[in-house]
């Protein structure tokens, strides 16, 4: 064997460096490109991120609107008690007023919670609104217990009740209650409530309160309710 056909280790190692040296190889990527690429891969992922919670948020408002039309409208408010009266809801939809002989009516409570059981009124004390003509329909609307005006007999303890059906209500219509502490002639001591339809454009106010056993100029028989009972205080007493 020609000792040239035999190379050793080191002749093969420096012959094959020799022919790689000639091969062209890319040079490494700067350092600023890689960040590059990585912010460009985050922001990539964040904005899947993002779109899923959008698509989230959007799914769960879809689902509570579809369970508020499951489940209906909120739950019509219970039985609303106060120191002067107590109003409460019957299944038919009317709603029920009780007055309470022993305090002054709260205008402004009784107009608020009215308005809850959908009932348009305006509720006044020391003055009483009316319509002349009066509206049609208050037979409709309002029914008393005891029934008929000043039927309550001042001092028997009984407490002046009437149903209101909002349903029956002409458009164009709310009931106006007027409260009165009477501080003068027969009754004095006593409270006097009336009870009427108004139109709600047209209607006047007035200190002076309807006669106990009548009502206000315009009003006939069956256009309204009024009663007397025992007022608070020493004279009620």
């Amino acid at each position: 064997m020609n000792v040239h056909d035999a190379m050793s280790d080191n002749e093969v190692l420096r012959a094959a460096s020799g022919s790689l040296s000639g091969i062209a190889v890319a040079s490494p990527p700067e350092v600023a490109a890689i960040m590059a690429r990585g912010r460009a891969r985050r922001t990539r992922r964040l904005a899947g991120v993002a779109g899923l919670s959008v698509a989230g948020a959007a799914a769960g408002t879809a689902l509570a609107v579809g369970l508020t039309g499951v489940l209906g409208p909120a739950p019509a408010p219970g039985t609303i008690r106060t120191a002067s009266f107590t109003l409460a809801r019957n299944a038919n939809g009317t709603a029920m007023l009780t007055i309470n002989p022993g305090e002054l009516l709260d205008p402004a409570a009784l107009q608020s919670d009215l308005a809850q059981y959908g009932i348009p009124a305006k509720v006044t004390s020391g003055s009483f609104c009316s319509s002349d003509p009066a509206p049609a329909g208050f037979s409709q609307v309002v029914s008393a217990h005891p029934a008929g005006p000043s039927t309550v007999t001042p001092g028997s303890g009984v407490q002046p009740a009437i149903t209101i059906d909002p349903s029956a209500m002409p458009a164009g219509t709310e009931l106006s209650v007027g409260n009165f502490q009477l501080t003068s002639g027969q009754y004095s001591g006593e409270q006097q409530a009336d009870v009427v339809l108004i139109d709600t454009g047209s209607y006047t106010c007035s200190s002076t309160p309807p006669d106990p056993n009548g009502l206000p100029d315009g009003y006939g028989p069956g256009d309204g309710i009024g009663v007397l009972y025992r007022g608070p205080g020493p004279a009620g007493s």
